[in-house]
Order: C-alpha cells, then sequence, then structure tokens
C-alpha cells in the first residue's frame, strides 16, 4: 500500500477540520490562498515600528503594513467562489438562477462567528475604557445595521470587509436574475462589468472612497470593483473555457504579489513617489495578480498548486474568518494593557507574538467547536460523502495518483 492510500484508509487531520462545499467544485488551493491572504493582514496588524526610529526601520514598517492589501485576494476569492455556483446554473439553464439556501448558507457561515465576536469582545471593551458607546455599537452589529448605514469603526475596524462582502452577496443574485433572459455566453462579460462599471463612475463622480475610521462606510456601490474579475474567472471555469496552460498565469500573480509589497513599502516612504496616478495603477495591479491566482483552477496539479494545498496553510485559510474577526482587537488590547516594546526585542516579541498565539489559539477553538458545527448541521447530506466526492474530484483534476490521461480527464 502506497504512502497516499495508507493517508487516505486512515484519514487526514485536516479533514477534523474541512467542510466540502455545499454548490462549489473544490479547489484545494483556494484554501491555501486564503492562508497566504490571512497571514498578510496579520503581519500587517501585527508588526509595527518606533515611529521617530531610522529610515531603514521605517521601510521594514512600512513593508509589514502593506499585508493589509491581503483583503485583495480575499475579495477575488468570494467574487470566485460565491458566483461559481450561478454560473453553473446559468449554463446549464436551470429554471431558477439562485441556488437553492443560497441566503441560509451565506448567513450560517457569516453571522454566527461574527455575533459571537462582537458578544465576547464588548466586555473586554467595557472593562479596558469604560465606555458604554460599545454596547450600542455592538447591539448594531448584532442586527445587521452597518451592513446598510454607516457605523464608528472604533468596535473592530477589520469588519469594513465584511459590509462590502454582504452587499455583494445581496447584489449578485440580483445581477444574475436581471440577466436571467440573456444567453449565458453573453452574460459572462455583462455580469462582470455590471460589477466594474458602476463603482468606477460612481467614485469618479463623487470622490468617495470606502473608510474604516472614523466610521465605517462603503459608500455603496464605491468598492464593489473587487470581485469582478473573481465573477469573471468563475464563468470561465464553469464554461470550460480556460486551458490548462493558463495556470501558469497564477505563477504570474504570485510573482507580482512577491513584488507588489516591496513597491509599495517605498512609495510610502518616498514622499516623489506616493501620487495618486501610482496609487491607483497599483490597486489595479493588485486586483488583476490576485484574479491570475484564481487561474490555478485551470490545472490544479501544477507545482504550485499542489504547494498552496499544504496543510497547514488550508489550515490557516480554513480558520482565516475567526482569526480575522479576533485578531486586531486583541492585539490593540494587548498593546494597551503592557505598552510598546521600548526597545526591548524580548519585550517586543512577547507582545506581538503572544497576541498572535493567542489570536490563533481563540480563532482555532472557535471554529472547531462553534464554526464548524454549524457548517455541518446545515450541510448533513453532503458532508456523508465529502472523502469520496474528493477523491472524485482529483480524479477529474487529475490529481488521483490513479490518474491515467483520457480516464477522467476535463480538457480545458
Amino acid at each position: 500500500m502506497t504512502t497516499s492510500q495508507t493517508e487516505n484508509s486512515r484519514g487526514h487531520w485536516l479533514d477534523a477540520w474541512h467542510v466540502a462545499p455545499a454548490a462549489n467544485r473544490e479547489y484545494e488551493f483556494i484554501d491555501g490562498l486564503r492562508g497566504i491572504a490571512i497571514l498578510m493582514v496579520l503581519c500587517a496588524h501585527h508588526l509595527y515600528v518606533n515611529p521617530k526610529s531610522g529610515p531603514g526601520v521605517q521601510f521594514v514598517g512600512a513593508l509589514a503594513a502593506t499585508g493589509g492589501r491581503g483583503v485583495q485576494i480575499f475579495f477575488a476569492l468570494s467574487g470566485f467562489l460565491i458566483s461559481w455556483p450561478f454560473w453553473k446554473r446559468k449554463f446549464s439553464g436551470a429554471s431558477s438562477v439562485i441556488p437553492p439556501q443560497y441566503g441560509w448558507r451565506r448567513f450560517w457561515k457569516i453571522y454566527p462567528p461574527l455575533a459571537l465576536s462582537v458578544i465576547l469582545l464588548t466586555p473586554g471593551y467595557l472593562l479596558l475604557t469604560g465606555d458604554s458607546s460599545y454596547i450600542y455599537i455592538a447591539a448594531k452589529w448584532l442586527t445587521g445595521i452597518p451592513f446598510l448605514l454607516p457605523v464608528s469603526g472604533k468596535f473592530n475596524p477589520v469588519m469594513w470587509t465584511l459590509v462590502i462582502e454582504v452587499q455583494f452577496y445581496m447584489i449578485l443574485p440580483l445581477a444574475f436574475l436581471v440577466l436571467k433572459r440573456v444567453p449565458a455566453r453573453m452574460s459572462l462579460w455583462l455580469i462582470p462589468l455590471l460589477f466594474l462599471g458602476p463603482p468606477i463612475v460612481y467614485r469618479e463622480m463623487t470622490g468617495n472612497y470606502a473608510t474604516l475610521s472614523p466610521n465605517i462606510d462603503s459608500y455603496f456601490p464605491s468598492t464593489l470593483d473587487v470581485f469582478c474579475l473573481g465573477i469573471l474567472v468563475a464563468g470561465l471555469d464553469v464554461q470550460r473555457s480556460l486551458k490548462e496552460s493558463w495556470a501558469h498565469l497564477g505563477t504570474v500573480g504570485l510573482i507580482v504579489w512577491a513584488f507588489l509589497p516591496p513597491l509599495l513599502a517605498w512609495m510610502n516612504t518616498h514622499a516623489s513617489w506616493n501620487s495618486d496616478s501610482l496609487l491607483l495603477a497599483e490597486r489595479w495591479l493588485e486586483k488583476i495578480a490576485s484574479a491570475c491566482l484564481l487561474l490555478f483552477v485551470a490545472n490544479p496539479r501544477n507545482p504550485i498548486a499542489k504547494a498552496l494545498s499544504s496543510a497547514w496553510l488550508r489550515w490557516c485559510g480554513i480558520i482565516s474568518y475567526e482569526w480575522y474577526l479576533f485578531h486586531q482587537p486583541i492585539i490593540l488590547w494587548a498593546r494597551q494593557l503592557f505598552g510598546p516594546g521600548n526597545g526591548s526585542v524580548v519585550r517586543y516579541v512577547g507582545l506581538v507574538g503572544g497576541a498572535f498565539l493567542l489570536s490563533a489559539v481563540l480563532a482555532a477553538v472557535i471554529y472547531r467547536y462553534f464554526s464548524l458545527p454549524i457548517l455541518r448541521w446545515r450541510r448533513p447530506v453532503r458532508e456523508v460523502d465529502s472523502r469520496k466526492r474528493t477523491e472524485a474530484a482529483k480524479i477529474e483534476d487529475g490529481q488521483h495518483e490513479n490518474f491515467q490521461p483520457g480516464k477522467g480527464e476535463i480538457g480545458r
């Protein structure tokens, strides 16, 4: 028996953490991309430098801060994953363009961890600040008001991305309903354009961009264009228009992302480079590079796609939502309680590393014993045979050890 067969017979440790997609095909590297994105964001929010330090240290601090751009990868993934079942129904000619239980799946994935984070974080804010306004802000989050109206960003600034995500979840079905009678091949271009054009026009006409401080305000629809390329790639994938060689563009996307942080850090520490035109170009380069990462779907057997499917990276991606919700308040509280590093490497590492580990453990526990049971409760039928379906998908994509060209291979 081979190593792979032995592993399949006894199960992989990650299976205990994994929920098979309810409506999508499963691409393991997607979890790995989530892992990269969350680690980038954690780097941005945990690492900091003395503002009075020299230019070299300031550049390192600016470099770490660019990790916040990892949210662009999250947005691209959402555009791809959320629209994929819509495209599947559109191209198959299904009578209903909206996947069954779509709204409830989004609710049970997003709301319970969000509500739990609000419930757990509010007492901490009250103890540390004595500011009763946090109760009012918490009530707004629990009732969903921030998804429609601006709210103070002091509770948890990272929640600005949730506002944009939920708005996307609501607008996407409307786009498919409006174009229900339009042919799928034409819709493949019209729907991404619907998410691209109006946000650009709105920003040009008003000059408004999404803000996270002092208020979280999405200035709807100013930010919905972040999903357009992910939507396009999902449609091309369902249509079987992606050639296997396109996976090399995923490698290009990784290379671009490797160069973007130093470039952005240089722009932020050199005023002469920090122009609006360069910043706009850099933002679009992020979007394009993130969409390129999705093109590994054209060939999941690509060595880099397999590397992105490593268990530890996928695990980070699997708990990324819970980690995202809790990490920033924890590091901010740690700084407030213990103060800065004061030039001590040991103190700095303890402060940053301790907050990092605490948020990781908390996220893992909440995901495993709170979020995961809810997700499995909502998908009982699909979970029963998840391993068989995963193996079937691997055979279809040519990833299984017994794969033979021409037997189960999808022509792309």
